[in-house]
Formats: structure tokens, sequence, C-alpha cells
């Protein structure tokens, strides 16, 4: 399953790269892209997951605005 993120407070490439690097360390997810203000992942386990991936961009300062899943 693949999941678009739109995000809140990213202004620059500093953010991006935290956002990265939080998402990178997580199991069971593969970062397929970050923009300022949006991150797409790749995982099987969404349902199991997305509480763990919405604190993970939270302590980098951010915000889960939206999360859908997309084709």
């Amino acid at each position: 399953m693949k999941v678009e993120l739109e995000l809140s407070g990213m202004s620059c490439n500093h953010c991006k790269m935290a956002v990265q690097q939080a998402m990178d360390a997580m199991d069971d997810v593969v970062v397929e892209s970050v923009d300022v203000g949006r991150a797409v992942v790749s995982t099987d386990r969404w349902d199991d997951i997305a509480q763990a991936v919405h604190a993970a961009i939270e302590e980098e300062g951010f915000q889960v605005v939206q999360a859908k899943e997309v084709s």
C-alpha cells in the first residue's frame, strides 16, 4: 500500500531531510519521496503503524494533516 501524507510546518530542505530520516528509521516503511509539505511511503502494515508514523513526524516538529492511500 502506498500512502501520501500531507504535512504542515515544513518550509525547507532541512525539514525534508528530518522527515526522510525519521521515516527511514522506521521498520516496515519504505520512503518513496519527501517534498516540502508532502511525503509518500509504502507499507504493508499501515493500519498497524499509522500512529507511529504520525508520532515520528510530530517528534520532528511537523504535523500530519491528512493521510490517504494512493495507487
